[in-house]
């Protein structure tokens, strides 16, 4: 140990004679000092800056790198996780258990899991080089705090190559709060400043001490340009005014391009239209990628969808929904049915139940009616009178010759016709001279009159408004009926027809099939008629309502499911909140509700044409081929008179067999 310490004062000596014989060699001390004196000074700004960044942070993953002096006090009383691996293995390899922990000793532990995904609101601290920062994307999320350690860095960094990484993360990833530390200073990404003489958004931040973070606008974006997707749907129909100026770009109007405007002016910011896809709304690929618009959003090719989707799951997990606009049901759809042929309108100017009571009427008064001629016919007559009983009463009943020796059966069975009609106030020739009988026989006929009115009332109606036999009118008759529920969209087999909810919807969704077909699902049910199909109801009041117009198409009026409708947006996105609290504002405040009003009356206008057509038609003039039925009933009637006149010939014939007399004596009765 002697040996040592002589050699650490010989040491020392010999720095003392050179400062002695040397000043210069004290002023480069001198100033090397007070450039360590400055690194230090700006390494202590940017650990204090750090410590900002992720004062609000309880869970950080580390990812190749231990913690140093300057980290120790940061990752106390924090949840870490601790991650070593390449690129390659990181973001490739499948997903590992978590090793979580409290930190407690600065050393640095030895079992490393591979990375797993981020938690929500977490954040990272990676070390490693700026040049490999675009490699590590996959471990960047929209809502987390990133922090890349450069040190130490030898080669000079290049502030415009960070820039565009940065840039990167945000565009691809949705990562804005993106740190580097490098050569002592702390770097961040802000995506809405625009540098000054720059064209685009997005600028390179060297963060001090008491200057703010890079954060997301609270209600002024200063023209930021926002990636916004329409297509075509109920409440955003194409413009075919403008479009046909501009035919390089398809321009849409209604209540969903209304809130788009004004959401983008109270924001200020620029709309950038994306073009819809031809898939719309998307699917589900086998390989599970999307296509259509939830593709966009999942890739973040747009930051919002202003086009209600239903609020259910879509099985993409990165895509998020906005505050919830408007609901909407969805409904069963099959084809009206079939006309009710003239010649049977006259049946069905009443329906079955007072046709029956008018039957049951009809017994009841002729009951009635025989039950006053019994009194009648059992009062005493007055002594002394001219005429014999059976004179008198047949003169009082004024009955013909035929039904004076007639037996009580057959004046009952008369009596009964002459109710009927007299209740449906056809010709009566024999009218009775009796006083009680008469007075029941008036309110009888005042009865036949109101039922007469009603029928020819009714006669006119059905001639002029045509009739249809009854549709399908819930969804247990709609199951009775066997037929087939193709669908153009494969997210209504998910969750229309609840599933184990009961039998009726568990046999409603075994019948739904998806069928891809360019043809409108509407169009192919009205021209087949063997199929039902499923729809929005707002799309067959409005969009498409020309098919309830002409009476193509009817609506099952028990609708199987009610949704909420927002639009979407990507997951996490870093406009959520912003967007949240205008798309809320329009909500509360009536304007969605009012557009949507709007829309309507405008759907009305529009096919107006089409229902004045309609009602025009209804107004005809009735012809002989409107009046069939009197022709049959009279060809009926005429063909039984002939019958029954055959058939009395026939047995005259047969008991006046040997009488030659026999057809002459008929004939002449």
């Amino acid at each position: 140990m002697r040996w040592i310490w002589a050699a650490v004062v010989v040491v020392v000596l010999a720095a003392a004679n050179l400062s002695a014989s040397d000043p210069s060699t004290t002023l480069s001390f001198e100033s090397l000092s007070s450039q360590q004196q400055q690194q230090q000074q700006e390494s202590d700004q940017s650990d204090a800056l750090i410590a900002t960044i992720f004062a609000t942070i309880d869970h950080l993953d580390i990812v190749n790198g231990a913690a140093g002096a300057a980290e120790t006090q940061l990752l106390q009383h924090r949840t870490v996780r601790w991650f070593d691996g390449e690129p390659a293995t990181l973001c490739g390899a499948p997903p590992a258990s978590e090793h979580s922990e409290c930190f407690a000793p600065p050393e640095r532990p030895t079992d490393r899991h591979q990375w797993d995904g981020a938690l929500a609101g977490a954040g990272l601290i990676l070390y490693g080089s700026v040049a490999k920062l675009d490699r590590y994307a996959c471990l960047f999320e929209p809502a987390g705090t990133y922090l890349l350690v450069d040190e130490p860095s030898r080669s000079p960094l290049e502030q415009a190559h960070l820039r565009r990484l940065l840039g990167t993360l945000w565009t691809t990833r949705g990562a804005y709060r993106v740190y580097v530390r490098a050569r002592g200073q702390l770097y961040g990404y802000d995506p809405f400043r625009r540098p000054a003489g720059a064209d685009e958004y997005g600028a390179l931040v060297q963060l001090e001490d008491g200057r703010p973070l890079p954060t997301v606008p609270l209600t002024d974006f200063g023209g930021y340009p926002l990636r916004i997707e329409v297509f075509r749907s109920v409440y955003s129909n194409p413009d075919e005014r403008a479009s046909a100026s501009k035919a390089d770009q398809i321009t849409y109007s209604g209540p969903d391009v209304m809130a788009r405007d004004v959401f983008c002016r109270a924001l200020n910011v620029t709309v950038i239209p994306v073009p819809a896809d031809r898939d719309l709304f998307g699917d589900r690929l086998p390989n599970g990628s999307f296509t259509g618009a939830l593709g966009r959003l999942v890739r973040r090719e747009v930051d919002i969808v202003f086009t209600g989707f239903f609020i259910k799951d879509y099985f993409a997990r990165d895509v998020e929904f906005t505050a919830g606009l408007y609901s909407d049901a969805v409904c069963c759809l099959v084809r009206k049915a079939s006309r009710i042929p003239e010649a049977l309108l006259p049946l069905y100017i009443f329906p079955g139940d007072i046709w029956a009571l008018l039957g049951a009427l009809g017994l009841a008064c002729a009951s009635v009616w025989a039950l006053l001629r019994w009194c009648v016919r059992h009062i005493k007559p007055p002594a002394g009178g001219l005429w014999s009983r059976r004179h008198r009463l047949a003169v009082l009943f004024n009955l013909p010759r035929s039904l004076r020796a007639a037996g009580p059966v057959r004046r009952t069975v008369q009596l009964y016709v002459d109710s009927f009609i007299l209740l449906v106030s056809a010709p009566y020739q024999r009218f009775t001279r009796s006083g009680v009988e008469r007075l029941f026989l008036t309110g009888l006929l005042l009865v036949s009159l109101i039922f007469v009115s009603l029928y020819t009332s009714g006669l006119a109606a059905v001639f002029v408004n045509p009739l249809y036999y009854p549709d399908i009118g819930t969804l247990q008759q709609l199951d009775e009926s066997g037929m087939a529920i193709p669908v153009k969209y494969r997210g209504f087999l998910d969750d229309v027809f609840a599933v184990n909810y009961s039998r009726l919807m568990d046999s409603l969704r075994a019948r739904m099939q998806h069928l891809p077909a360019k043809e409108s699902m509407l169009a192919r049910v009205a021209r087949l008629g063997n199929i039902a199909t499923v729809t929005r109801r707002t799309t067959l009041a409005l969009d498409n309502a020309i098919y309830l117009t002409t009476r193509q198409l009817h609506m099952v009026p028990e609708c199987p499911r009610t949704y909420n409708l927002a639009y979407v947006m990507p997951h996490r996105s870093a406009f959520g909140e912003q967007f949240n609290k205008v798309l809320l504002r329009l909500v509360g405040g009536g304007l969605v509700d009012h557009w949507i009003e709007e829309a309507r009356y405008g759907w009305t206008l529009r096919d107006w044409r089409v229902a004045r057509r309609m009602m025009e038609s209804n107004f005809k003039v009735l012809t002989v081929l409107d009046m069939q039925f009197a022709f049959y009933v009279l060809a009926i009637g005429l063909a039984v008179s002939v019958a029954v006149i055959g058939a009395e010939l026939v047995h005259f014939h047969r008991a006046h067999r040997g009488d030659g007399h026999g057809i002459n004596v008929l004939l002449r009765k």
